[in-house]
């Protein structure tokens, strides 16, 4: 007589190990069918699609340092690119191919590009004053409309990739997320994510654009009775506590320097992870921050904050901070973000 309790866990070893055997076949046929692509390499170093058996080279654009008021500082100033890509594809995680000799992936930036025709003053500013000292500071008003007319990053995207076995030269990465349709761009370096300097003006980046439907943004639901309670949860660019931020913000300016979400929460044993998950109005995450609960207190609830820093210019809409517990959605708190 067979004895089960040896037959079921020996069925389920024989299921794991046949399911991550298909894991490795899939990861090798991918591999082999990209590595097929590279039987000629293409004409000159660059950025490349391979379409049809194809080479497609990713046209080079220069972006320029925009400042409206140069005569005023380095602080002022914020990349611009005036350019309509030459390249459309429908791949939401498109393969891109890099010819080039020592290439550091992680330098490499993935962005999404927003066109914005005015911008406020403030907007320029890589370090602006308070509101009410700015005009004093700096002799324009903090929310003066200037004339900007360009595109620029309004989010980035993490990638991966690495080099063709085989092709020192070649490398391939892809998104490790689907991009919706929109104008990216991608480029070496951390330069065009950040308000740059006179000296950084000229850089180098590579512009496509995804074509397809808009999609609406996916709707997301907390559980009903999670195991760990927020009472309380404030959205402000100032404080760092709940009791702190008594005026919570629902809007704030595309150029905004710092975001700050704080909670209060009650229920912990101590020691879940908590995690803030910043959403962009496409829907897609722009930031994730982890920590750890402090332990719990008869009677006490207890304030845990994140304060998120943008490197570039807010996507105009709305977004939505979702707080994660151990896994569990807890908390989605939305605010917007305007360009007027």
């Amino acid at each position: 007589m067979m004895d089960n309790t040896s037959y079921f866990p020996k069925k389920i070893f024989i299921i794991f190990l046949r399911f991550n055997l298909l894991l490795v076949i899939l990861y090798l046929t991918n591999s082999f069918v990209e590595c097929q692509a590279i039987k000629n390499l293409p004409e000159s170093y660059g950025y490349y699609f391979f379409r049809a058996g194809k080479w497609k080279k990713i046209p080079e654009a220069t972006v320029t340092l925009e400042a409206p008021f140069k005569e005023r500082g380095c602080s002022w100033g914020i990349y611009g690119l005036d350019y309509k890509p030459e390249i459309t594809i429908q791949s939401k995680r498109p393969v891109i191919y890099i010819f080039e000799q020592n290439i550091d992936l992680s330098q490499l930036k993935l962005v999404r590009l927003w066109y914005f025709q005015k911008l406020r003053a403030v907007d320029y500013h890589g370090n602006p004053p308070p509101p009410d000292s700015f005009g004093k500071s700096l002799g324009v008003s903090a929310n003066k409309k200037l004339d900007f007319g360009k595109w620029t990053v309004a989010a980035t995207y993490p990638i991966k990739g690495g080099p063709i076995p085989n092709h020192s030269e070649i490398y391939l990465c892809r998104p490790r997320e689907e991009l919706l349709p929109g104008k990216y761009a991608i480029c070496l370096g951390t330069k065009f994510t950040s308000h740059p300097s006179k000296v950084d003006s000229g850089l180098k980046v590579r512009v496509f654009e995804i074509i397809g439907e808009e999609e609406n943004q996916p709707v997301i639901n907390p559980v009903d009775h999670p195991s760990v309670r927020i009472i309380n949860c404030t959205i402000s660019d100032t404080g760092v506590d709940t009791k702190s931020m008594k005026g919570t913000r629902s809007d704030f300016l595309v150029s905004a320097k710092q975001i700050i979400c704080s909670i209060e929460v009650k229920g912990q044993r101590g020691g879940e992870i908590v995690e803030f998950i910043w959403c962009r109005p496409d829907g897609t995450i722009q930031a994730r921050h982890k920590q750890v609960l402090p332990f719990a207190q008869t009677g006490r609830s207890f304030h845990v904050y994140h304060t998120y820093k943008p490197t570039h210019l807010l996507m105009p809409g709305k977004w939505t901070v979702a707080v994660e517990i151990y896994g569990e959605l807890v908390k989605c708190h939305s605010f917007y973000v305007n360009v007027d």
